[in-house]
């Protein structure tokens, strides 16, 4: 008994670090949003170091004193590089090209500290393109043709990246240190609190008194809560342990429960009111409000969960899956109670009406987490204690140092790999050699486009893979005349997709081990489901009422036609409308939803009629069905 002390000793030590680190990068962060920050580098130097702090204590290296060593290593870099920045910040700003040797040092061990940070933080993927793209700028002159390029000095490109705000301290870290990190907070604070509890209750009265239950619960929670989490995989681990064992019981096979999870899971970070961290992202990078970014994904997310809906109503009904049993419903009447709705709906609510009313992301952020914050201290349903829930509070810090972490170093290897991008024009150069493959023709353009991302994507956050392929796709969107809004949302929606898109599908392999399932049989499930999300991309292209550009009368006709060819494509591919479809009539009803997708108003006349063709031919096969079973039980 007496051995395990040191260990509990450690550990509470390690879980105080993390809060007191994790309030710290909080605190600095609120305090820019309500009294302004520091100068740019000198504020990002100091997040950077908070970050790298937390990252030693929540992804260590290892347990032996090798790693222990690597972790000190890191550590004592990024914080030394950062400190030097700091102190020598207006001479930076004079001299911005390093002339002092301890700078050209002191930036290439950043350059390799962050590197290794982003490698335990999200895996190899980022570190490995990071290192070919430095690569490719300092001996890319060798290369033959266009393929090369002019020359880049080691001084000049480090320079940009340790001296300058195009490299680590540029825009993209810069989001993260002015408002990410609250918006990391109040999703760790929306768990911590119940919030999310309460989300899923409300969740399972909507979904669970209707034909399928179950699946509706698992999709409704799952849109709800993966708009906050912003990550396919956290939403699956989070949902699906509930959800997936729920609908098995219910009657689904262990493929499709699985492959109702991931899909939905992967329509969270598309969701408004927050759509994770892309949403932000984007605001940013197109330099348009939050409020108008929340408003132009609300009819794409609308298309894709009548998709999902659709596509469970049909399974449900083919399957004869039924409603949720009474006894495993939540209490209305809790629900009911202001203690536990008020919590819940007054932090959107102020989030909401301050991004409307014009006042800073940070700043809105930062309020919604004092309200939620605070209201959780006044209201005490449980009946827990004052003490209990000022612990849910601090408990709420010590959970949200993995994102933190996380996206800290997504965001400060982002840097580089843009930075990189832009110095040496690697982005022209594929944009070229995309439109050189789809002989300079949008359509193929697009398709290339798509694959890419999904490829780029695997295995990769959807930030980290949206970042990467805006950083070197959108060029050629741009070459071919595409509104930037219109290429940043092809590319995000892409991006989701890598997470359910076979061979590398992490939100399905998850999904697929909840469920004791083939990995295979879950995928190709997912994509069925799922089948909207991989269109609507080409929908913001060719169809771009969808983002509400056009008058009401063109958005809404639009809308219709998009949401009645979604339902069809969800039958036709389910194998049931108004009854069981035969095989011709399912490939009928594809076709008839490609038609109502169109962006032609005629051809959308066309497949309105081909489904009401299929509705008529299969209630008349049911009628002429079931007079026969009549009459067989008769004689």
């Amino acid at each position: 008994m007496t051995s395990d002390i040191p260990g509990r000793r450690a550990a509470r030590l390690r879980t105080l670090l993390i809060f007191v680190l994790s309030s710290l990068l909080v605190g600095i962060t609120a305090w820019g949003a309500v009294f302004g920050q520091l100068p740019n580098l000198q504020h990002r130097a100091i997040v950077l170091s908070l970050v790298a702090g937390l990252a030693v204590l929540v992804t260590p290296a290892g347990r032996s004193w090798a790693a222990r060593g690597l972790d000190a290593l890191m550590l004592v870099v990024i914080v030394v590089a950062s400190l030097w920045v700091y102190v020598n910040y207006w001479d930076i700003m004079m001299n911005p090209v390093a002339r002092r040797p301890e700078a050209i040092i002191l930036g290439l061990a950043l350059v390799a500290a962050i590197l290794e940070l982003s490698r335990r933080a999200i895996g190899w993927t980022f570190a490995i393109l990071i290192a070919i793209f430095a690569a490719y700028a300092l001996f890319g002159d060798l290369l033959p043709g266009r393929i090369g390029h002019g020359g880049v000095s080691l001084r000049m490109l480090t320079s940009m990246l340790y001296l300058s705000t195009d490299g680590i301290w540029g825009q993209v870290f810069n989001i993260y240190a002015s408002f990410l990190i609250l918006f990391i907070l109040f999703s760790a604070l929306m768990m911590a609190t119940g919030a999310g509890e309460t989300m899923m209750d409300i969740a399972k009265l909507v979904g669970g008194r209707m034909r399928g239950g179950p699946a509706k619960i698992s999709v409704i929670s799952s849109a709800m809560i993966g708009s906050m989490t912003g990550s396919s995989v956290t939403n699956v681990a989070m949902t699906g342990t509930f959800t997936i064992p729920m609908m098995k019981r219910m009657g689904y096979r262990p493929e499709v429960a699985g492959a109702i999870e991931a899909t939905a899971s992967s329509g969270g970070q598309i969701t408004p009111p927050l759509m994770g961290a892309g949403l932000f992202l984007m605001a940013e990078f197109l330099n348009l409000p939050v409020s108008h970014m929340m408003a132009v994904a609300l009819i794409p997310a609308l298309l894709f969960y009548a998709g999902v809906l659709a596509s469970v109503h049909f399974e449900s009904l083919r399957e004869g899956v039924g409603a949720l049993p009474a006894e495993e419903m939540p209490d209305a009447a809790r629900l009911r109670r202001v203690s536990v709705w008020l919590p819940l709906a007054a932090p959107f609510v102020v989030l909401l009406t301050m991004l409307l009313l014009g006042y800073s992301v940070a700043l809105s952020i930062l309020s919604a987490c004092v309200v939620l914050a605070g209201l959780h201290l006044l209201f005490d349903p449980e009946n827990r204690g004052f003490v209990a829930r000022l612990r849910d509070l601090g408990s709420a810090l010590v959970e949200a140092a993995g994102p933190l972490v996380m996206l800290g170093a997504l965001c400060a290897a982002a840097g580089i790999l843009i930075g990189v991008i832009g110095f040496v024009g690697i982005g022209v150069k594929f944009g070229d050699a995309m439109l050189g493959l789809a002989g300079g023709h949008l359509f193929p353009a697009l398709i290339l486009a798509g694959v890419v991302v999904i490829v780029i994507g695997m295995g990769m956050p959807t930030t980290a893979a949206y970042v990467l392929a805006a950083s070197t796709i959108l060029t050629s969107f741009d070459m071919l005349g595409v509104p930037a809004l219109n290429a940043n949302m092809f590319v995000f929606y892409f991006a989701t997709l890598s997470a359910i898109t076979p061979p590398v599908c992490t939100a399905v392999f998850v999904a697929a081990g909840l469920a004791n399932a083939s990995w295979w049989a879950t995928a190709v499930q997912t994509v069925r489901f799922a089948v909207i999300k991989y269109l609507l991309p080409f929908l913001f292209i060719f169809r771009p009422e969808t983002l509400l550009q056009g008058t009401p009368l063109d958005v809404a006709v639009t809308l219709a036609a998009c949401l009645a060819g979604t339902v069809a494509l969800s039958a036709g591919f389910s194998g049931w409308l108004v009854g069981p479809l035969q095989r011709w009539a399912r490939a009928v009803t594809v076709v008839a939803g490609v038609l109502l997708l169109w962006p032609a108003l005629a051809v959308n006349l066309a497949g309105l009629v081909l489904i009401g063709v299929v509705i008529l031919v299969t209630r008349r096969g049911r009628v002429t069905s079931l007079i026969a079973d009549n009459a067989g039980a008769a004689k």
